[in-house]
This record gives C-alpha cells, sequence and structure tokens, in this order.
C-alpha cells in the first residue's frame, strides 16, 4: 500500500498498470487487489485475497479505480515513459536503457 502511495505521488493517479516494469510486484499486486475486489463484491469470501472493507476504503481513499475506468490511455501511458527516458538521459548521458532497468 506504501509503494501505492509514492506511485500515486510521483503520477498523480493509482493506477498501476498490470505489466509495470518499474516495480512489477506493484503492478502485480494491484492486479490482485481488483481481482480479489471482484470475488469479494460476488460474495466469494475465500478467494477474495484478503479484500475486506477496511481495505477498500484505503484503497478509495487514495483514489483507486476498481473497474475499466482505471486503465490509462495509451496516450498518457506514452508520454509518462517519455519523460522517464527523457529523466534517465539526463542522469545517464544516453537513451540506451537496459531491458532490466529498474529506478
Amino acid at each position: 500500500f506504501e509503494a501505492l502511495k509514492v506511485f500515486k505521488a510521483k503520477h498523480g493517479h493509482a493506477d498501476v498498470p498490470r505489466t509495470y516494469a518499474t516495480n512489477p510486484k506493484l503492478g502485480s499486486w494491484v492486479n490482485n487487489q481488483r481481482s480479489g475486489y471482484r470475488y469479494y463484491k460476488a460474495g466469494n469470501k475465500q478467494t477474495s485475497m484478503g479484500m475486506c472493507e477496511e481495505r477498500i476504503k484505503n484503497l478509495e481513499s487514495i483514489g483507486f479505480k476498481w473497474g475499466k475506468e482505471h486503465v490509462v490511455s495509451k496516450a498518457q501511458s506514452w508520454v509518462e515513459m517519455f519523460e522517464e527516458l527523457k529523466l534517465f538521459k539526463t542522469i545517464h548521458g544516453h537513451t540506451n536503457v537496459p531491458r532490466t532497468y529498474a529506478t
């Protein structure tokens, strides 16, 4: 949850892509929260991955979205990644980002 709050502070939203290269565990965790929420709301508490009203309130308090409205547009995602690339170039002096690079 703390990593999600850091992401929101940096990006202005809590819509972490499922395949978030900078922090793959966060992307997976966010995806699991959405899955758990769906199971919880369907009444299947055993497969809800610990989802409960308190967790729902905590996530919603930072602007977390549960459905399709959480999907970041390709244009917005492109702009964010371009900004990351510019920062990488400022720090490293080139744009040859290694495939396994993480901040």
